[in-house]
């Protein structure tokens, strides 16, 4: 069983990086490599394919979480998503009613989400362990 866990935590890994990679292309590409409307619609379509099988290797590894593992995980994911709700909603408010004067940029919201994923999931690691 941990050997099957390995294994999909790899794919996942790989799943990852190709998805975050492609990501990059797409956005160093459309800014700087090419000027070309369908290039960057057919880097879009390979980035959402890519995505769409970084989350399916995602489930997959939650197959074969113990119980205490997708209690951990679940919860991590139920946090990020009410904050990222919460903080998304506000900070976008923010600009909206000029209490920020600068446009909400999704980088941050994205590095809101990953910083609070992986805090909840070291969090609840530790508190059930």
């Amino acid at each position: 069983m941990k050997e099957i866990l390995k294994k999909n935590t790899q794919i996942l890994f790989i799943w990852t990086v190709a998805w975050v990679g492609t990501f990059a292309i797409l956005t160093i590409g459309s800014n700087e490599l090419w000027d070309s409307l369908t290039l960057t619609k057919i880097g879009l379509v390979i980035n959402f394919a890519v995505g769409i099988g970084m989350i399916i290797a995602n489930k997959n590894l939650f197959n074969y979480y113990d119980e205490l593992q997708r209690k951990i995980y679940l919860e991590a994911m139920a946090l990020t998503l009410g904050l990222t709700v919460v903080v998304g909603i506000s900070y976008e408010f923010s600009f909206d009613s000029g209490i920020i004067n600068s446009e909400p940029e999704t980088e941050y919201l994205i590095m809101f989400i990953a910083i609070s994923y992986i805090v909840s999931v070291l969090l609840n690691s530790r508190r059930y362990k």
